[in-house]
C-alpha cells in the first residue's frame, strides 16, 4: 500500500495552494479597504461580520484544490474487502477538506495569512469608523481575534481529518493484515498529529475492534486457527498496547448476547479462545472474564481446551502416511501455540493414525477376491506403522507431533466384533510371504508386526501361519 502526501514536508503543489490561499487572504483585507470609498460611516464589525469574513477566505483557499482532493484522497480506491470489515469511505466536510490538503507547514503558513490579514483589515476599519489610533487597534483586535478562533477550529479538526485518513486508508487495502506500523506512522505525521492523539486512538481501536469481531465468524464458523496470529499481527501495526487492545476485546464480548442463541455463544466462546492467546500469560490480569461475564476459571478452561481441540483436529487431517516431518514440524508449532497438553494432543494423533489404518483395512475388505490389492494395503499398513516406530526414536523428535510410535487396534471398544475380519487379513497376508515355503527372520518381523497393529493375540496368530503353511505345503 502506498501513502500519498506520507510527508510532513510541503510538497510544491501543497506550497502553492499556501501561497494562493495567503493571496485570498490578503485580497479579502483589500476588499476590507475599498470601504474608504463610502459615504456612509462604519462601526467596529460585529463578531458575525468578521467570522463571515474568516470563514470566506477559509472557505476560499480550499475551493483552490477541492475538486481535485477529493478525487486522491489519502487513500487509492476501496477495495470491498476492506470496506465489508472497516465500513465505507468517510468523506469531509466544512474545513476539513482544507486539512487534508494541506500538510502541517503550507497549513500554519496559510493560518498567519488569514490572522495577519483580517488584523490588517480590522485596523483599517476602525480607522475609517472612529478616526484614533485607539479606534483602529480595537478593529484590529476584533477581526484578529475571530481568525484566531478560525485558525484554532481549523487546529481542532486536524485529528478528526487524520482519523478518517486512517480509516480510509485501511478500508482501501486489499488485505488488512498486510498493514505495517510505518503506513499507520506515516499517517499520523502527514497531518502532524500523534499517535497517541485521543480522536486518532479511539479510530485506532475501532478498527482494531471491527478486525476482530470480523475473524471470530459470528455464528456457526468454526475457528481457522489463523485468527490469533492475524490479530496480533494487525494490533502491532496500530500500534496498540496490550491494555487499550484488551478493553477492545471486552467491548466485542459486551456486545456479544449470550441469551440470543446457540450462534451467539459460541461466538462468545471462540472470542475468549483467541483472546486468552493472543495476550497469552498476561491474560489474567488483563482480561475480567469473571467479573465483567461471571465467567469461571474451569469454564474458560473449558473453552480453551474445547476449541484448541477442534483445530487441532483439523490440523491432523493435513498428516497422511508419507508423515511428512516439514507438517509434522508445523502441527506440533501449532498445538503448542494453542495450549493444547501433550496428553490431549497425543491421543488424538493416535486415533487419527488409526484411522488411517483402519480406512486400509476397509479397501481391503472389500476387496477380498483380489489378493493383490489386499497386500497391498496390508503393506502399507506396514510401513506407515514402521514409520511411526522410526520417528518416535528419531533424534530432536520432541520437535514432531505427539503420539508418534506404534499402531495398535488391540482393546479397542469395537475389536472383538472385527477380529475375524482382521484374522482374514492376516491369514492373506501370511500366505503371501509364505508363498514359496520359506519363513525367514524379516518375514516373521513383518507378520509379528501386523499381528501387534491387528490386536491378535500370539496364539491366534501361530494358528495362522500353521494353517497357512499347511496350505503351501501342499502346493508343492
Amino acid at each position: 500500500m502506498e501513502l500519498s502526501l506520507a510527508s510532513a514536508k510541503p510538497s510544491p503543489r501543497a506550497a502553492a495552494a499556501a501561497a494562493a490561499a495567503a493571496g485570498v487572504a490578503s485580497s479579502s483585507a483589500s476588499s476590507l479597504l475599498s470601504l474608504r470609498g463610502r459615504r456612509r460611516r462604519v462601526g467596529v464589525p460585529s463578531p458575525r461580520a468578521a467570522a463571515a469574513v474568516a470563514s470566506s477566505s477559509v472557505s476560499s483557499a480550499s475551493s483552490l484544490r477541492g475538486r481535485r482532493r477529493r478525487r486522491v484522497g489519502v487513500v487509492c480506491a476501496a477495495v470491498s474487502s476492506g470496506e465489508e470489515v472497516f465500513g465505507g469511505r468517510r468523506e469531509l466536510a466544512g474545513v476539513q477538506p482544507l486539512v487534508e490538503a494541506l500538510p502541517p507547514v503550507a497549513r500554519a503558513v496559510v493560518e498567519l495569512a488569514v490572522v495577519a490579514a483580517a488584523a490588517a483589515a480590522g485596523y483599517v476599519v476602525g480607522l475609517r469608523a472612529g478616526g484614533t489610533r485607539t479606534t483602529a487597534v480595537a478593529g484590529a483586535a476584533a477581526l484578529g481575534a475571530v481568525s484566531v478562533a478560525g485558525a484554532a477550529a481549523v487546529n481542532s479538526a486536524v485529528p478528526g481529518v487524520a482519523a478518517a485518513g486512517l480509516h480510509n486508508y485501511v478500508a482501501g487495502s486489499d488485505d488488512p493484515t498486510k498493514l505495517e506500523s510505518s503506513e499507520v506512522e506515516a499517517i499520523a505525521s502527514k497531518y502532524g498529529v500523534s499517535t497517541e492523539d485521543a480522536t486518532f486512538k479511539a479510530e485506532l481501536c475501532d478498527l482494531y475492534g471491527r478486525f476482530v469481531f470480523s475473524l471470530i465468524h459470528p455464528g456457526y464458523e468454526d475457528l481457522q486457527g489463523t485468527e490469533v496470529e492475524a490479530i496480533i499481527k494487525f494490533k502491532k501495526a496500530l500500534g496498540l498496547n496490550d491494555i487499550d487492545a484488551a478493553n477492545v476485546h471486552m467491548e466485542i464480548a459486551k456486545r456479544i448476547d449470550r441469551n440470543a442463541g446457540v450462534g451467539q455463544q459460541q461466538a462468545f466462546e471462540k472470542l475468549i479462545f483467541v483472546t486468552n492467546l493472543v495476550f497469552r500469560d498476561a491474560y489474567e490480569y488483563l482480561l475480567p472474564w469473571k467479573r465483567l461475564f461471571g465467567v469461571h476459571e474451569s469454564q474458560i478452561d473449558d473453552v480453551m481446551r474445547g476449541s484448541a481441540k477442534s483445530l487441532y483436529a483439523s490440523l491432523l487431517k493435513s498428516i497422511g502416511r508419507g508423515l511428512d516431518i516439514g507438517t509434522l514440524i508445523e502441527v506440533r508449532r501449532s498445538q503448542l501455540a494453542y495450549k493444547l497438553s501433550d496428553e490431549i494432543a497425543a491421543e488424538m494423533f493416535r486415533e487419527h493414525a488409526k484411522k488411517l489404518v483402519e480406512e486400509n483395512i476397509s479397501t481391503a475388505l472389500n476387496n477380498l477376491n483380489n489378493r493383490t490389492q489386499v497386500v497391498e494395503e496390508v503393506k502399507s499398513i506396514l510401513s506407515f506403522n514402521g514409520m511411526l516406530t522410526v520417528l518416535s526414536n528419531f533424534p530432536g523428535e520432541e520437535r514432531f507431533v505427539r503420539g508418534l510410535g506404534p499402531i495398535t487396534l488391540g482393546g479397542d471398544s469395537d475389536h472383538e466384533k472385527r477380529v475375524e475380519d482382521l484374522k482374514m487379513l492376516y491369514s492373506a497376508y501370511a500366505m503371501e510371504v509364505l508363498s514359496d515355503g520359506h519363513l525367514n527372520d524379516d518375514k516373521l518381523a513383518a507378520l509379528n508386526q501386523l499381528r501387534n497393529i491387528f490386536g491378535l493375540a500370539k496364539y491366534e496368530a501361530e494358528a495362522i501361519i500353521t494353517d497357512v503353511k499347511a496350505r503351501v505345503f501342499q502346493t508343492y
